[in-house]
């Protein structure tokens, strides 16, 4: 048996490890193009165009109709103009329903801030949803982060078969499958397809 040192490759064997060595350089410099998709510009988005195409993605099944006033942005999301830049969120005008979107650009630095906000307000939706009339979505609801973009929401239809606000194994099935439009948008906002 013969063990590998550095300084005893002859003949054969140093040309079979310059080939492997090329071999994995090339791959490894490849390995960034072949998973990944290519990131638009997004300069110019603004929170309210990251709202538009949420409501464009859940199309009839999109419920928020109205502004989330500013007094609601700080008191339901515990969120501070001053870690923000820019910020956008609606809401359905009918107080029962619990379809929330927000999308922030955070100030640089403070994105992990907004996201731990958002964490918050889910569990105080949690806690509190007996003003809402289905807990089922509002655990569903999800927070996604890209750089400074922090997105929080809870959207799409409302769960129609048995056992309706039990939070049985097929209605949470339903609300991940509805909030994956929402992670599927948010994906395309920032990545070309």
């Amino acid at each position: 048996m013969h063990a590998f040192t550095g300084g005893d490759i002859g003949g054969k064997d140093e040309l079979m490890f310059k080939k492997i060595t090329a071999l994995l350089l090339v791959v490894l410099c490849l390995m960034p193009f072949s998973g990944c998709k290519k990131k638009r510009n997004v300069e110019h988005l603004s929170c309210k165009d990251i709202v538009e195409a949420f409501h464009q993605a859940y199309g009839a099944s999109y419920e928020p109709n109205v502004p989330i006033p500013d007094t609601l942005i700080n008191s339901d999301f515990g969120l501070n103009i001053s870690e923000m830049e820019e910020y956008y969120g609606e809401m359905p005008q009918i107080g029962l329903r619990c379809d929330r979107i927000v999308a922030v650009k955070a100030n640089k630095g403070d994105a992990d801030k907004v996201v731990e906000r958002f964490e918050q307000a889910k569990k105080s939706f949690l806690k509190n949803n007996m003003e809402f009339s289905n807990s089922a979505k509002v655990n569903s609801a999800l927070i996604l982060q890209e750089g400074d973009f922090v997105c929080f929401f809870m959207l799409g239809d409302d769960y129609g078969g048995e056992n309706i606000g039990e939070n049985s194994t097929e209605e949470v099935e339903f609300y991940k499958e509805q909030q994956k439009i929402g992670e599927e948008c948010w994906h395309n906002i920032f990545y070309e397809k």
